[in-house]
């Protein structure tokens, strides 16, 4: 058992190398074969049905990611399509009906009698035509593209290869077309026609058919997951989609079905999260907008096409009706009519309409602060002034109707819809470790004018920061710890000993908001008062006057989206969305019974099973080979968080450790987020006497250092303790 080790390990149970009897490759392919998950892209009710009888009180969050696959469309001997997009929206299903309605009818020419003969030529004939006008448009595209790469002289010699051939193919193609066309046009004798080039039109047929396929370059992967994440298992994957390109509705009608079929089994869904790719997501809903920065894109688009003349009759004053309510001369139920009354008494008192506008236009914010032009880095003109005081007041409309259906956008940035598919409140939120990682490109890129970056290299030639060349240059942007190395508490410390107050506020307001998602040993109020801290910082530069007068209903609705704190206007939408939601569940811990975890919407779970599929497939893998891994690979998924499982599936990472104490008790132990992490191996571009920066070998990739299940020893048994202790 100790063989090959240190005379002074033997006898050490942890350091013993133990063989483990296990079944052989045979019976595991068995058991795998009759596992009840399907290789499909269809929903796995069977997932479904186990955290029924498992967990049937959870509360649980669908959980969306994605991986990259190589193209490959495939065709077997055995005529089976692999490679291919399939949305489950019946489109791949209606193009393989056609091959194979194609196919058939080619092969049974032989048993045709000549009505029906004739009857199929005239449909082919049809058929032919239409494949002329696709394979002409595919011609001309392939040829578009080719000459647009050409040009670029940074194209490589194996995109431009694959480019040209394209052209061969659709070149090809349309030539044996053209040639089908005129042999049945000029022939009388069908039958001894279709007979002799009956071959060459079956391979006609599988080449066209390849070139109206998609090859997906992407898989989604749809797991569901316990926001307690305290009974296992608590995640597990549902569904994959093979994509290559994906939009946000259609990720919605993805998961609705998987909603509903939840709902029918009693399981409760709380939320959908999702990675930067799907931000609207966050914005729009089904039933209407989910942010302010959705009723605010919708009031100027609603106006910003509108001339000068309809606008001005919007803000004329004609009269009063019998009630005594003032109108415009154009009706809208948006613009209050003491607003047309304003503007009339400033024309009463000798001011001219434009002047009047200008006037009541610098009313929209309150006073000390200087608005923003309707056009960004535009002088606002008198048309864009009509445009602001009218969005203005269509976008005030909008929120005093939402609050009266009882969705308040007066305090809050994002709030919640209720699911048509589960009559529940539903929470769209992005990933935490995502966003994390677009703060720090954004920092990275100097984004925010307002920061000295030579804070940042100051703190990086501190050795207390822990710092490295490599997290602050972003050698590897996917990383999240050289994120979390980056806007760390340390380097907030060493830019405040340094006087750089700006600079080490963003950096710690950042490394609280993530301590406050992902740092053990804080209790609610704490994080509760890092989130909005963030909140905070970045309302001081949204609104100025927030501490003043909190009420959205009052934003200057022309501050772009963009550049807030540097950040983009998905990466602000990302964050403040994820507040707001968070924040509104633990006002409902109460009725919960218990607090929501603070990694419950994260993907982290969802990038371990891509971790373990790397480890089984290998770094670059097909369609085909992940269709024909899936059962496997969730099956030994699922034996890492099934705490059933024998002791040789215990698990060395720490998310998925079968016992944690709560995220809010405090251990004793530092806390990971502030320990200081040295590693001199990344820092090979600045020369320090003494210093190793010899490369590693066998570098793992950074999702399998983040999130790879390593199996390791199980824990000593209690006859053995004392073993160990010598």
């Amino acid at each position: 058992m100790w063989s090959g080790q240190p005379a002074n390990c033997i006898g050490k149970p942890l350091e013993a190398r133990v063989n483990l009897a296990a079944v052989s490759r045979s019976t595991l392919h068995r058991r795998t074969s009759a596992s009840a998950f399907t290789d499909s892209p269809a929903i796995q009710i069977p997932a479904i049905k186990l955290l029924t009888e498992v967990n049937p009180e959870g509360q649980y969050w669908l959980k969306l990611d994605g991986t990259d696959l190589k193209d490959s469309l495939q065709h077997s001997v055995k005529d089976v399509w692999n490679g291919d997009v399939n949305l489950n929206d019946g489109k791949l299903d209606t193009l393989r009906e056609q091959y194979e309605s194609r196919l058939n009818w080619m092969n049974s020419i032989h048993t045709l009698n000549n009505a029906n003969l004739e009857t199929g030529v005239q449909q082919l004939k049809i058929e032919l035509e239409y494949d002329c006008q696709f394979l002409e448009k595919g011609f001309q595209s392939a040829c578009n593209t080719l000459q647009t790469k050409v040009k670029v002289k940074t194209t490589n010699a194996e995109t431009l290869k694959s480019l040209n051939w394209e052209v061969v193919e659709f070149n090809q193609l349309l030539q044996d077309c053209t040639e089908y066309q005129r042999k049945l046009q000029n022939c009388s004798m069908y039958i001894d026609l279709l007979k002799s080039m009956k071959n060459d039109f079956l391979t006609y047929l599988k080449n066209l058919f390849k070139k109206k396929r998609t090859a997906a370059s992407h898989v989604l992967v749809i797991a569901i997951s316990d926001e307690k994440r305290s009974k296992k298992p608590y995640t597990l994957p549902i569904q994959y989609i093979p994509y290559k390109s994906l939009r946000d509705q259609q990720v919605r009608d993805l998961t609705t079905p998987i909603k509903k079929a939840m709902a029918e089994a009693g399981l409760k869904v709380v939320g959908t999260v999702t990675d930067g790719e799907f931000n609207s997501l966050r914005s729009q809903g089904d039933t209407g907008p989910l942010h302010i920065w959705q009723l605010i894109h919708d009031s100027r688009e609603a106006v910003r096409k509108m001339s000068k003349l309809t606008l001005i009759s919007m803000l004329t004053y004609v009269g009063e009706d019998e009630n005594g309510n003032p109108f415009a001369e154009r009706s809208n139920d948006a613009i209050p009519g003491d607003v047309i009354v304003d503007i009339k008494k400033m024309k009463d008192e000798g001011l001219s309409f434009q002047d009047s506008i200008v006037n009541f236009r610098r009313r929209l914010i309150p006073d000390g602060y200087e608005p923003y032009p309707f056009r960004k880095d535009t002088p606002e003109s008198y048309l864009d002034m009509l445009r602001t005081v009218v969005a203005t007041y269509i976008y005030r409309d909008i929120v005093l109707k939402l609050k009266q259906e009882g969705r308040d956008f007066t305090c809050y940035l994002y709030v919640p819809e209720v699911d048509p598919a589960t009559k529940t409140i539903h929470y769209e939120r992005g990933d935490h470790n995502h966003i994390l990682k677009r703060m720090a490109t954004s920092t990275r890129e100097c984004k925010n004018v307002s920061l000295n970056p030579e804070a940042f290299d100051k703190a990086m030639m501190d050795n207390n920061t822990g710092l490295t060349h490599a997290a602050l240059t972003g050698q590897r942007p996917q990383s999240v710890e050289d994120a979390e190395k980056l806007l760390s508490y340390q380097v907030a410390l060493s830019m405040e000993q340094n006087n750089f107050e700006s600079e080490a506020e963003y950096v710690r307001t950042i490394a609280g908001w993530h301590e406050s998602s992902d740092g053990r040993g804080l209790t609610q109020l704490q994080r509760s008062k890092f989130n909005y801290q963030m909140l905070n910082y970045i309302l001081d530069d949204f609104m100025p006057w927030h501490r003043e007068i909190y009420n959205f209903l009052y934003i200057d609705i022309n501050r772009p989206m963009e550049n807030l704190r540097g950040f983009t206007r998905e990466t602000f939408i990302d964050i403040t969305a994820n507040i707001e939601s968070q924040e509104h569940r633990r006002r409902q811990n109460n009725l919960m019974n218990y607090p929501e975890h603070p990694r419950a919407s994260t993907t982290d779970d969802v990038e371990c099973f891509f971790s373990m599929t790397r480890r089984q497939l290998g770094d670059t893998f097909t369609l085909k080979e992940f269709k024909s891994g899936w059962r496997k690979i969730v099956r030994e998924f699922c034996k890492r968080l099934d705490p059933n499982i024998p002791f040789y599936y215990w698990t060395q990472n720490e998310r998925f450790k079968l016992e944690h104490a709560s995220f809010d008790k405090d251990n004793g132990q530092d806390k990971r987020l502030h320990v200081v992490r040295h590693n001199q191996r990344e820092d090979i571009n600045i020369f320090t006497a003494g210093r190793s920066f010899l490369p590693a070998r066998n570098k793992p990739s950074i999702r399998q250092r983040l999130f790879r299940l390593d199996v390791g020893l199980p824990p000593v048994p209690e006859n053995l303790q004392h073993l160990h202790l010598q």
